[in-house]
């Protein structure tokens, strides 16, 4: 299993062939034989990683962004670990609100922020741990945008994929409103400066969303564990659902990013088979 990359140095532009990742999120995963919310976490995360081995070997890395386990057992962090341990693609790991880090330490090992900093193709792929040790919300205090200038400064004119568990930004569903990533003025102020990020990836929302903050296009995915429905009116805890696990593949190209999320269609009844021509 990849824990941590060191990026190598880029010379130059070359037209490189399009490149694959995979975005997972949110699997929530509980101490053994317990479940969450009547849910299998575990289960529901071997199923899309086992479709990902069987379907999508060709990517080239696996992101996993946050809230790995629900409340940071460290039986859960062994599961994950018995889960990507061996994974035929690199796997990468952050942390989000609901991890333990010193849980998440126990069974991986490192003693800092969970960060990780990926070349795929001409891309430079950014992987930012944003929980904070001290409330719900996320924090890029310490020298996480120090750490974060540096990458983007080595990326030079690059297009780099920055992915993190919390968007910084209200992206307009009410209950999560109080819990967002403080400061995101800095974080804005920093991507400006460099200009090079082109495509943002987050968790957190147990949403599917996708829009554009700070001129650069984002995505969302539901995750792997429970889902949200959405209700732009609810600002109380929101109601949750048993849909199938989601995760996205994105794909990019020389200066493009193409998301598309996977929810499970393939286990929906089949109105027509597809033409193999």
């Amino acid at each position: 299993m990849t824990f941590r990359s060191d990026p190598a140095p880029m010379r130059g532009r070359v037209d490189l062939p399009m490149q694959k990742l995979i975005h997972i999120t949110a699997p929530h995963l509980v101490a053994p034989r317990q479940t969450l919310y009547g849910l299998d976490p575990a289960a529901r995360l071997g199923s899309v990683l086992a479709d990902v081995a069987a379907t999508h070997s060709d990517a080239g890395a696996v992101l996993i962004t946050g809230d790995l386990a629900d409340a940071g057992q460290p039986t859960a962090y062994e599961t994950l670990h018995d889960l990507v341990d061996n994974f035929p693609i690199p796997v990468h790991l952050t942390l989000g609100n609901h991890d333990s880090r010193p849980g998440f330490q126990m069974v991986f090992g490192g003693d800092g922020f969970v960060h990780s900093s990926i070349d795929l193709g001409r891309w430079r792929v950014i992987l930012v741990d944003t929980k904070d040790e001290t409330s719900v919300h996320g924090s890029l205090d310490g020298d996480r945008l120090d750490w974060l200038d540096q990458q983007l400064t080595a990326a030079a004119n690059r297009p780099v994929l920055l992915a993190m568990h919390y968007p910084p930004h209200d992206l307009h569903v009410p209950n999560f409103a109080a819990f967002g990533l403080k400061d995101p003025k800095a974080l804005h102020a920093l991507i400006a400066r460099h200009g090079n990020v082109r495509q943002m990836l987050f968790g957190h929302m147990h949403l599917n969303v996708s829009g554009m903050l700070f001129g650069i296009p984002f995505s969302v995915n539901r995750g792997t564990a429970q889902h949200i429905a959405l209700d732009l009116g609810q600002r109380g805890k929101p109601a949750f659902v048993a849909g199938q696990p989601s995760f996205a593949i994105v794909l990019l190209d020389v200066d493009e990013a193409v998301v598309h999320h996977i929810d499970g269609l393939s286990n929906l009844p089949m109105l027509r088979p597809a033409d193999p021509k």
